[in-house]
């Protein structure tokens, strides 16, 4: 048969693809995966052995309220970290009792009672260096009700908290240096410069006491308590609050002052609340501040303010 020109505009196509098929497609060789490497997780347990001084005065704000929390890296102990300038540092860590049979009987009976000890150090800076105790008595359910607070503020700051395992115990060193050890398994403390009476299970929360821990070491401390609300506010519910201070060694009363005198009370502009900074940031201004108030003479906790050595 005579092939037409139309015929051949028709079957043109068919011979196109067909010579297309016969070709095997290329395969692009793929490029060799390269393994990322995986940052290695630091050792928090020996990070937090180790007694260092502050690494700043002031905390940035940055950082201020940055911190991740954690269980589990450091067994028994509640962890606080944060990332500065790409590396994980520690800024806290925390020892909870839920149940023990002096402190906390009622947290051996049933879940909820518990009394946490927050060694908190944010920004591993000398501002806000502090042990926080909160008894959480778990009677009502509500957080304003059933929440103690107490802070503890040890001067002179010579270190940021350390903890070491040691057996069947933790031992924690305060800003001053010195040891409380607790009951790794419980979290009681057992012996230091620390006394820690047994959690207040008042039904009546108005009479009901903050955590009662006691210092009985060298240095100075300042604390303040509340229940239901930050414990640094000078006025709580139309109340003004004061603040104990403390210097065990050397005077056996305590003094009072205005908790307005070591926290800012004013909000910056844009918050709502005050953020409660300190207006006294080196020991240094404490220390003056607390002889002109309270009228002690405070050059022994000067000359014994040099940091700790490095090390463990």
């Amino acid at each position: 048969m005579k092939l037409r020109p139309w015929m051949a505009l028709l079957l043109l196509p068919v011979f196109l693809l067909g010579g297309c098929n016969t070709q095997q497609p290329r395969e692009i060789a793929a490029a060799p995966s390269v393994a990322k490497p995986v940052p290695k997780r630091m050792d928090m347990a020996g990070e937090l052995s180790h007694r260092i001084m502050p690494e700043r005065e002031l905390v940035r704000d940055p950082y201020r309220y940055e911190r991740t929390i954690t269980m589990g890296r450091v067994p028994g102990v509640r962890l606080y970290t944060y990332d500065s300038e790409g590396r994980e540092r520690p800024v806290g860590f925390a020892l909870v009792n839920r149940g023990s049979p002096r402190s906390n009987p009622r947290g051996l009976r049933g879940k909820g009672p518990q009394r946490e000890f927050l060694f908190q150090f944010p920004d591993r800076a000398r501002e806000e260096t502090a042990l926080l105790v909160s008894d959480d008595v778990a009677l009502s359910g509500r957080y304003s009700h059933d929440n103690m607070f107490r802070e503890l503020y040890f001067f002179p700051r010579r270190q940021l908290p350390s903890l070491r395992r040691k057996g069947e115990h933790f031992e924690v060193r305060l800003p001053t240096g010195e040891p409380v050890i607790f009951d790794a398994a419980t979290a009681e403390v057992v012996e230091g410069v620390l006394q820690a009476e047994p959690i207040d299970f008042n039904n009546d929360r108005h009479v009901r006491k903050n955590p009662r821990i006691n210092y009985q070491g060298d240095g100075l401390v300042i604390t303040v308590a509340q229940r239901g609300e930050a414990p640094r506010r000078a006025v709580v519910w139309g109340q003004k609050k004061r603040a104990e201070v403390r210097y065990p060694s050397r005077y056996r009363e305590s003094c009072f002052i205005s908790p307005s005198l070591l926290w800012d009370q004013r909000p910056k502009r844009g918050d709502t609340d005050p953020r409660l900074t300190w207006r006294v940031h080196s020991d240094a201004e404490v220390f003056e501040l607390v002889e002109a108030r309270c009228g002690w003479n405070l050059d022994a906790l000067r000359r014994g303010a040099a940091p700790v050595a490095a090390g463990i």
